[in-house]
């Protein structure tokens, strides 16, 4: 009989009933994750740094995984390293001895791996470096939002707008996609999906300039660049992804994968609202 088994008699689940389950959980935990960020964003460093070096953190430790999965070795130590050195570099980037100890970074990870020549030694070191320098230079460009002026505000327009604009790229995507954005990278990526994505970050921005200090007319540029560029950082930690040929970049959060996955636009809406506050805003 249709519905169910034929050895039990048990009846199967509605496929709706698992769609439902699924999203419950990506929205419990999306709830919790805006919780604590909002905390933290609000309570200031060291709390909303210290909240950034440990999710970048893991994130490295995923992308270590990842690229590891795809047949190269990277150190997982060195990686860590660079990501930390390169978050620093970021937000305190007058701090003393930061080119010696990069230069340190450099020179040290590929005098370890002329013991280590198994594999690709050259592509693993830079693997390890690069990838830690990413992940740990633009959340260090997240982190330092905070302490300009008007700070919550920028975060606000970096976290909150890319939140928004990838709502409105699934649903419009969901209901009117037709066109493959990048389909060797991300399939389910339409291009009508990516721009309801940047309308929907425009309607925020402007929504937010009502209030925000910095006014609507920068309110809403700034949200239309994190709109029409964040999608990048999406398809890049993709390429990560596609290349060890699996879906999400770990499991750390239920419903929505790793801590590289949550992430991924974020970074690049850091560094898109970081300077466009420091040198677009005056």
């Amino acid at each position: 009989m249709q519905g169910y088994s034929g050895d039990t008699s048990e009846p199967i689940r509605p496929t709706t009933s698992i769609r439902d389950n699924a999203l419950r959980t990506r929205v419990v935990s999306a709830i919790f994750i805006g919780f604590i960020t909002i905390v933290t964003a609000l309570l200031g460093d060291p709390w909303f740094s210290g909240l950034i070096v440990v999710v970048i953190g893991i994130a490295t430790v995923e992308m270590i995984g990842l690229m590891r999965a795809s047949g190269f070795q990277p150190s997982l130590v060195f990686g860590l390293a660079a990501t930390a050195l390169l978050f620093v570099a970021a937000r305190f980037p007058t701090l003393p001895g930061l080119q010696v100890l990069f230069t340190l970074l450099l020179m040290i990870p590929l005098a370890w791996q002329m013991r280590h020549r198994d594999g690709m030694p050259i592509a693993d070191w830079a693997i390890a470096l690069a990838g830690g320098a990413y992940l740990g230079w633009t959340g260090g460009h997240l982190a330092s939002l905070r302490q300009l002026e008007m700070g919550l505000w920028w975060l606000v327009i970096a976290i909150g707008i890319t939140w928004l604009a990838d709502s409105g790229a699934y649903f419009v995507g969901r209901r009117f996609g037709r066109h493959k954005l990048a389909p060797t990278l991300s399939p389910h990526k339409t291009w009508e999906g990516y721009f309801g994505g940047i309308a929907a970050a425009i309607l925020g921005g402007l929504a937010l300039g009502t209030i925000a200090p910095m006014g609507i007319l920068h309110s809403a540029l700034a949200a239309a660049l994190v709109g029409a560029f964040g999608t990048l950082g999406d398809l890049a930690e993709s390429m990560f992804k596609r290349q060890a040929s699996v879906k999400d970049s770990g499991h750390l959060i239920p419903g929505h994968g790793g801590a590289f996955d949550r992430i991924d636009s974020l970074l690049w809406a850091g560094v898109i609202v970081f300077y466009y506050a420091t040198l677009i805003y005056r």
